[in-house]
């Protein structure tokens, strides 16, 4: 599991991996901002329990005069 992907789960879950680790260890592990062995733990247990992990995309914003442009 890579650091910096994001993993999606529903409430109910989040509330099972409270066993595992406190809520904001759990947030920082599900948002990819931690890579420690708990939070490790706590990613495996959260796909395991119907989690979906995702690349978050990153959008630029380039200003061009009065008028944004985006890319990706």
């Amino acid at each position: 599991m890579e650091k910096g992907n994001k993993i999606i789960v529903d409430y109910k879950v989040k509330g099972m991996l409270l066993e595992i680790g406190t809520y904001p260890t759990i947030r920082k592990a599900l948002a990819g901002k931690q890579n420690t062995p708990q939070c490790v733990r706590i990613r495996e247990k959260a796909i395991e329990l119907g989690g979906m992990e995702i690349q978050p995309k990153k959008i630029r914003k380039i200003a061009v005069g009065r008028f944004e442009k985006q890319f990706e």
